[in-house]
C-alpha cells in the first residue's frame, strides 16, 4: 500500500500545484494547501473503498480523477477565470492524474494488500484463468 499512498500524495500535490500555477483565490497559497489536504483527506478513504470493491481498473481510476478534478474546481467558481474554462482544465487534469495514479500505484504492483486479481491490468482475465486452474486442479485430484 506504500506505492498507493505515495501516488495519492503525488496527485494531491499536482492538484495543489495547479492551484498555485493558476493563482486561484485571493490567497492562492492557502487555497493550494486546502486543495492538497482535501484531496488527501477524501482520497485515502476512497482508496480503501476501491480496495474493498476491487476498483483498480484504469478507467475507474481515471473516472475518479475526473470526479476529483470537478470537486477541486468547485471552490473556485467565483474566481477570476470563467468557471466553464476552469472546470474543463480541472477535468482534463483529473483524467491525466487518474491515469498517472494508476500507472504509479496499480500497474505491476505486486505489493497491494488487496487480492492479486486486482493488481494486474488484465485483472478480469487473471481471475477467470485462476478459477479455471483451480477447477482443473480439483478435477485432477479426484
Amino acid at each position: 500500500m506504500q506505492r498507493v499512498s505515495l501516488a495519492l500524495l503525488i496527485v494531491a500535490a499536482a492538484f495543489a500545484a495547479m492551484v498555485l500555477e493558476l493563482e486561484l483565490g485571493r490567497n492562492h497559497q492557502r487555497a493550494a494547501l486546502s486543495v492538497f489536504v482535501g484531496v488527501f483527506v477524501v482520497g485515502y478513504p476512497l482508496l480503501c473503498l476501491c480496495c474493498k470493491r476491487g476498483w483498480w481498473k484504469i478507467w475507474q481510476t481515471t473516472l475518479l480523477g475526473i470526479i476529483g478534478g470537478i470537486l477541486c474546481a468547485l471552490p473556485f467558481a467565483n474566481g477570476s477565470f470563467g468557471f466553464q474554462f476552469l472546470l474543463l482544465v480541472f477535468i482534463i487534469a483529473g483524467a491525466a492524474l487518474g491515469l498517472l495514479f494508476w500507472l504509479i500505484a496499480i500497474w505491476r504492483n505486486q505489493g497491494l494488500t488487496c487480492p492479486r486479481s486486482f493488481c494486474l491490468p488484465c485483472g478480469v482475465a487473471y481471475r477467470v484463468a485462476r478459477k479455471t486452474m483451480l477447477r482443473r486442479n480439483q478435477l485432477q485430484s479426484k
